[in-house]
């Protein structure tokens, strides 16, 4: 291991999303900055999975304004380039998830992302005639799109952000709310600021805290790892690898993510799963027949969640603020 570039400070916290301090042992070593391992544990009252002891919020500041994590996939592991070397792919692939929004909410307006990264997501909505706004902590990541695009970027926490209550029609938190010490918190501060009626959309990866994990877990040192290959293995967590660092401190399912947006005080109107997919197997031109095979593997299994047939591996999760509400 390398030394880390930063200070590396832990605490131990309870369960944040039930209060309970009730943790056993789920996957050990799982992530590290420098000679630093961090563990992965679950609570026993309401089963979210959660890094403990976590990096402390001066390390969790230090993480985020480390540049690497976007030169290394920022995906979840399954994209092989560097974040904003995919500018026009990713705009052009949130177009379609922004015409999906609009069906679904039957309006458009204005929309404020949380964590809003490079600003891609948010560039496509405001080439459709959405007003953007967006709250990053990554200092690298609003400088890159304060130089690229036309639209308020806040560098900060979203408490000190400066945006009125009741001035976002919809809010959105794409993979955010797993890099959070207090979700439930994050989603009672951004409430206020949607209108009444207006929604917000919540996506989070819940692979690691499924079925799916575990019997991985359980059966690694029997998985045949040259038929899966070394991309597959780094996707799927298999062995002693290196996970990088502890970014994801909480690993919802699906129960805890309902009950979590439902407790801040919003509608769920509807939740989804999905799996995402490798690049190495949906991008290439030419494929071997083992990885046509595996390409063939991952679209049913993603029919299979969105149909609940199977675990889902990432969570998406519309809601409303109600009408009637303060």
């Amino acid at each position: 291991m390398s030394a880390s570039p930063f200070p590396v400070r832990t605490t131990t916290w309870a369960c944040s999303i039930c209060g309970a301090d009730a943790p056993r042992a789920y996957r050990m070593g799982m992530y590290t900055i420098g000679d630093t391992r961090f563990n992965l544990v679950r609570c026993r009252d309401c089963s979210l999975v959660y890094v403990n002891p976590r990096p402390n919020e001066a390390t969790l500041g230090a993480m985020y304004r480390d540049e690497s994590d976007y030169a290394n996939g920022y995906n979840l592991g399954v994209e092989d380039q560097n974040y904003f070397e995919r500018k026009d792919e990713l705009i052009a692939l949130a177009g379609v998830a922004w015409e999906r929004i609009e069906q679904e909410t039957e309006s458009q307006g204005r929309a404020l992302e949380l964590g809003s990264a490079g600003g891609f997501f948010l560039e496509a909505a405001r080439c459709r005639g959405w007003d953007v706004a967006g709250v990053e902590l990554s200092p690298h990541a609003v400088r890159y799109c304060k130089g690229e695009f036309d639209f308020p970027v806040f560098e900060g926490w979203l408490e000190d952000a400066p945006y009125e209550p009741d001035s976002f029609d919809l809010a959105i938190a794409d993979n955010v709310l797993e890099h959070t010490t207090d979700p439930r918190g994050t989603l009672r501060q951004l409430r206020p600021l949607i209108k009444p009626g207006g929604h917000v959309l919540v996506i989070v990866p819940t692979y690691v805290n499924s079925a799916f994990f575990r019997l991985v877990n359980l059966t690694q040192r029997i998985l045949p790892r040259k038929l899966l290959g070394p991309k597959l293995c780094s996707m799927l967590k298999i062995g002693d690898s290196d996970g990088g660092y502890p970014y994801h401190i909480l690993e919802f399912n699906r129960a805890n993510v309902i009950e979590l947006v439902k407790s801040a005080g919003f509608e769920v109107l509807r939740v989804e799963g999905s799996l995402p997919r490798p690049a190495h197997l949906f991008k290439a031109k030419d494929l071997s027949r083992v990885n046509r095979l595996w390409k063939g593997i991952f679209v049913l299994l993603d029919h299979l969640m969105a149909l609940r047939l199977a675990p889902a591996a990432r969570i998406r999760l519309l809601a409303k603020r109600p009408v009637h509400s303060t």
